[in-house]
């Protein structure tokens, strides 16, 4: 159960009301900034205060961010039975511990930055309109825009604090056999879920997009397999990537082979995962509209045209295909119903317990790693295939042979690859590829060998 979401504002749709409720709807003025519910109640000081952020930020995606934060601090609190009002010093050193410290739950130094910003906001926020004690010591800090109040407690953390763990050429495989419940002697599992799990993992190495974006693709969206070469061009639609414009990269192609293999409309184990599960207010596609063999949207039996880059997350979890089944890619084996995101966020840290429980039983090792560590896989392979000259195009020089990636625009092609706006961010997700250059060859990052 998920006890603290954050729901993004707008407008209605006066006429899906009208045709619905069968009721005329009432002339109010929508709420246009996010609203935390915890346990399917509003919270209010959160909201409040995403309110007022939403409005001195002239609407931009500022107040969504910190309401993201926000709910994750709260989830915590929950936990340790208290709320917003109830926190304690204690409680934030154990989350700033948790967020910045412990492997299996640390962030990356940017994302830790944005949750202390929010949280030191929205306590001192609290503090002036409620009184209540910020949960925190606050000091007095030099800056050029002159002395500011700043939290303590989680202060420092560098950005490069909490890099992921990529995984080598080599681990791929066993982190794939893991995902298809393969045992230490080589004997297949016989699960329903293997190869929706390889599919994941498999996507996620092979474009190296976030949670958020793997768990809210169609079956759509999917690149061509006729498109030639070892790298291949994906679209992420911008509705539903961090930045919210969309991104166009270079995809692994040995790594999609999982994900069209589960796909298959006729050979795919996702059929095997198809229920009679139906959403409460379905968007029911009458048309899929395609350019130059891509997804481009959609028309719905209504004869509303929703574009591919703009249908939103809770847009694209109503989408019902032509045949009556859910348009997301990775489905609950047992209701048929899309998987949540907590459900995906879990499922490469379970699948990395089998890969290391079966390196333990052939004496090896194996790290354990989280859905985020294939973005940082999925970067660093690339800046190691560039570096090594893999060609970008079918295209060939004026001496025949294929154009290559020159070293100096290696992380600059990986930062448009994993839709980064700084490049120095991508810096620090492919900090292991110069040691990964000297045990591995261009055909191994692209699985060749």
């Amino acid at each position: 159960m998920i006890r603290v979401q954050v729901i993004q504002g707008g407008a209605w749709d006066a006429e899906v009301i009208q045709d619905d409720l069968g009721v005329q709807p009432l002339d109010l003025r929508p709420v246009l900034s996010p609203v935390m519910f915890v346990d399917g109640r509003i919270e209010p000081d959160a909201t409040r205060w995403l309110a007022e952020t939403h409005s001195r930020t002239d609407g931009t995606e500022t107040a969504q961010s910190y309401g993201d934060s926000l709910s994750v601090w709260v989830a915590h609190l929950l936990r340790h039975n208290s709320n917003l009002r109830g926190a304690t010093r204690d409680h934030l050193i154990e989350y700033v511990r948790v967020r910045t410290v412990d492997p299996d739950t640390r962030v990356s130094g940017n994302t830790w930055k944005r949750d202390r910003t929010a949280i030191k906001q929205f306590h001192t926020w609290l503090r002036e309109t409620h009184g209540v004690a910020v949960p925190f010591t606050l000091t007095i800090v030099q800056t050029p825009r002159g002395p500011v109040e700043s939290m303590r407690e989680g202060r420092g953390v560098p950005s490069s604090a909490a890099s992921g763990t990529p995984l080598t050429p080599s681990q791929i495989p066993d982190l794939l056999a893991a995902a298809w419940r393969m045992s230490p002697d080589g004997t297949l599992g016989d699960t329903l879920t293997a190869g929706r799990d390889a599919a994941f993992i498999g996507l996620g190495l092979a474009c190296g997009a976030r949670l958020n974006a793997l768990a809210h693709l169609t079956v759509w969206e999917l690149p061509d397999p006729s498109q030639p070469g070892d790298l291949i061009e994906m679209r992420l639609p911008g509705a539903i990537i961090k930045g919210r414009r969309e991104v166009r990269l270079p995809a692994f192609r040995n790594h999609l082979q999982h994900v069209w293999s589960y796909a298959h409309p006729t050979s795919g184990s996702r059929r095997l995962l198809l229920k009679d599960w139906r959403p409460k207010d379905p968007i029911q596609v009458a048309e899929v509209h395609t350019k130059s063999g891509g997804f481009w949207g959609i028309t719905d039996d209504r004869g509303r045209r929703y574009a591919f880059n703009d249908l939103k997350p809770e847009e694209r979890r109503r989408l019902v295909t032509p045949d009556g089944h859910p348009a997301l890619l990775f489905l609950n084996a047992y209701t048929g119903k899309p998987l949540s995101l907590d459900t995906l966020q879990e499922l490469t840290g379970d699948i990395s317990l089998i890969a290391e429980a079966n390196a333990d039983a052939n004496e090896s090792s194996f790290p354990h790693v989280h859905t985020h560590d294939l973005r940082h896989t999925y970067a660093t392979h690339l800046a190691a295939a560039f570096m090594l000259g893999v060609p970008t195009s079918g295209a060939r020089d004026m001496h025949g042979q294929p154009h290559r990636v020159d070293v100096n625009n290696a992380i600059q092609m990986a930062c448009v690859g994993l839709g980064h706006l700084d490049e120095g961010t991508t810096a620090l997700y492919i900090q292991q590829v110069g040691l990964m250059l000297t045990r591995y060859t261009l055909a191994d990052f692209l699985g060749r060998s």
